[in-house]
């Protein structure tokens, strides 16, 4: 019986906590560099985070328009950042 393959977006509820990057100041925040690229605000484990595939920062969905339901749709995405500036990859 042949496997599902594995959904390639990087959508998840929880940042990864990531140790090869510098933390800078938010050593004290469990998630390290889990802040919203759009307001600034850290992580909250009850709201909806997505991030960009392209400079791999996190958002929360609502900062960005996006919600669950729509994220399961979006193949790769793009913050408002990255989308304004055609990213060269």
């Amino acid at each position: 019986q042949p496997r599902q393959p594995e959904p390639q977006t990087k959508l998840t509820k929880a940042p990864p906590a990531r140790d090869d990057e510098e933390s800078g100041d938010e050593e004290d925040d469990e998630h390290g560099d889990a802040l919203c690229g759009a307001c600034g605000e850290n992580y909250a484990s009850d709201e909806f985070w997505i991030c960009c595939d392209v400079c791999e920062r996190w958002f929360h969905g609502k900062c960005v328009k996006i919600t669950p339901a729509r994220a399961e749709h979006i193949k790769q995405y793009k913050c408002p950042a990255c989308s304004n500036k055609r990213a060269r990859v």
